[in-house]
């Protein structure tokens, strides 16, 4: 028995329950291009662009170190101040985003999995109609939390993420390509084409997409750095943002929708942080 398409409990198939069991124990093969990715796969994605970033700050700490004083004082001055911390962040985001491309790759070419299995599948014009219709939602949700905050406070939060922005033109450019094209993509596939996708072949859709959500979030708690009030808002928009990106994606079964969503609202977010950034 698995979870069906309708959260209900649907036998296997005698097609596919003749198929041999794989290492989760579901039919080699089965739901291929529904559910591609397997939860093991999700896990794995997810820690992949952690370990990643970590690699990326000790690689980029070392080269700081060997290149500097040689002590310690000097390169932890370095990573709290620009524009060592801003090539930090950006170092760190690139290889976050490799090691997670990577895995994918591996798991498309090894498993054979389609992309349209992964939800990069057409969507109708209607869709990004509904993109612009949820980025102005959520964009007038976020002028409402903000309204709990005083401008001090705002700018501090802002300030919190100012690492992304660097007065470099080679490094900004790395900055904006980071947060508004490949975050967005590979960010959609790891949670709503994976975890969600992984989730939901054990458990009902609602909880499974609840999950997907709730991860999506931790990932982000970077953006509560400042504490307090700024903490809760900022995580309530990260949340408010995952539920819309989930629900495009539960309802179009396509990944676009949601890529495009999550391009917009970084693509403004970074713009405005770019102007609370400059003297």
């Amino acid at each position: 028995m698995v979870w069906g398409p309708d959260s209900t409990r649907a036998a296997v198939p005698p097609a596919e329950a003749a198929l041999p069991p794989d290492a989760d124990g579901a039919p080699e093969g089965a739901e291929e291009g529904v559910h591609g990715f397997r939860l093991r796969d999700a896990f794995i994605i997810i820690a992949a662009t952690l370990v990643g970033q970590f690699l990326g700050v000790i690689g980029y700490g070392a080269v700081l170190y060997l290149t500097g004083d040689g002590t310690v004082q000097d390169l932890l001055w370095k990573i709290q101040h620009d524009p060592f911390r801003n090539h930090m962040v950006v170092v760190s985001g690139f290889c976050g985003y490799l090691a997670m491309l990577l895995w994918i790759v591996h798991l498309l070419r090894g498993r054979r999995i389609t992309p349209s299995g992964i939800g990069l599948v057409r969507a109708g014009g209607g869709w990004f109609a509904l993109v612009l219709l949820l980025f102005f939602a959520l964009k007038g949700l976020s002028v409402w939390l903000m309204t709990f905050l005083d401008e001090a406070t705002i700018e501090a939060s802002y300030r919190t993420m100012d690492g992304l922005v660097g007065k470099e033109t080679l490094w900004a450019a790395g900055s904006a390509l980071l947060v508004v094209a490949i975050a967005p993509f590979l960010e959609e596939v790891a949670f709503r084409g994976a975890l969600y996708q992984g989730l939901s072949r054990h458990m009902p859709r609602l909880v499974a997409a609840g999950i997907a959500t709730l991860g999506f979030a931790a990932i982000h708690l970077q953006y509560a750095l400042a504490g307090g009030v700024v903490a809760v808002v900022t995580t309530a928009q990260v949340l408010l943002l995952g539920a819309a990106l989930m629900f495009l994606y539960m309802k179009s079964r396509s990944l676009w929708p949601g890529i495009a969503l999550h391009a917009l609202n970084n693509g403004v977010s970074l713009i405005f942080l770019f102007a609370v950034a400059q003297p």
